[in-house]
């Protein structure tokens, strides 16, 4: 059985209950991060999601990209060499001596031109500062959906900093592939945990049914050759069978998935 690796000294294995936690008994959410797939990637895993009924929060990466029934979020990107610092870079010479609230209030506004109804937001790489909470609320979100507790039963929906509610992340499938959490089936999810259990995907990695990193960095530089990723799609399991593995659960159980909005406004 997977168990966390320690990181900077924190070892437990439970999700600390502070005053303001939602508690929830059961609750399964699924969530993208679109990471600039080519429409045909990620049409392949809306189309999933469609096919069973089930509705999603798409985090979003850039422009036009078809919400359907699912929700559309942020995904904005903060990092240093990222799309959205070197427009920055591009439009502002003097952007080097910007205070981090300013750089930050940057990304945000221009992410949010991609889908200016969001009310969600998940970092790029789960990047996190504590002056974010403060520019995420002056844009008018309302949740955040960028820390991950692998596994842990009993996560619970918490407020934060300005009144922001953090969504923890219960499973992510590129660290599945990274540090090898699962074996890719539908058992090893540990869905007979309670809490709230949010399920993060990302298009290219389903599609090409990672089942290790390597597999993953073997596609990137055909990342947007839809041809090609079908070729290197992995035969037997990986993140691709477990995928629809959990859809076909969700989709049987009496208690649907809910979009992050709906988690939000229901505890609101």
């Amino acid at each position: 059985m997977w168990t966390p690796a320690p990181c900077y000294g924190h070892q437990s294995t439970t999700v600390p209950m502070a005053a303001d936690a939602h508690p929830v008994e059961d609750l399964i959410c699924l969530t993208v991060d679109v990471e600039w797939a080519h429409p045909e990637v990620l049409a392949d895993l809306t189309r999933a999601f469609d096919e069973r009924g089930l509705r999603a929060t798409l985090f979003c990466t850039h422009p036009n990209i078809p919400a359907g029934n699912h929700e559309r979020a942020l995904h904005p990107n903060f990092l240093k060499h990222g799309d959205t610092m070197r427009l920055l870079s591009r439009q502002h010479t003097d952007s080097e001596a910007w205070s981090e609230s300013h750089v930050y209030d940057f990304v945000v506004r221009h992410t949010k031109t991609f889908c200016p109804e969001a009310i969600g937001v998940r970092s790029h790489s789960l990047f996190y500062d504590n002056h974010l909470a403060p520019t995420y609320r002056s844009h008018d979100l309302r949740y955040d959906s960028s820390v991950f507790f692998p596994f842990m039963p009993n996560i619970a929906p918490v407020r934060t900093r300005c009144g922001m509610l953090e969504l923890p992340i219960f499973y992510m499938d590129h660290i599945d592939i990274v540090d090898r959490m699962t074996d890719f089936r539908l058992a090893s999810l540990r869905l007979g945990q309670p809490g709230l259990k949010i399920f993060d995907f990302h298009p290219n990695i389903v599609f090409i049914n990672a089942q290790s990193n390597d597999d993953y960095l073997a596609s990137k530089p055909y990342y947007h050759d839809v041809e090609r990723l079908t070729e290197m799609r992995r035969p037997g399991r990986g993140v691709r069978t477990v995928f629809l593995e959990l859809l076909d659960y969700v989709a049987g159980r009496q208690r649907q998935a809910l979009p992050l909005r709906e988690v939000c406004e229901m505890i609101a």
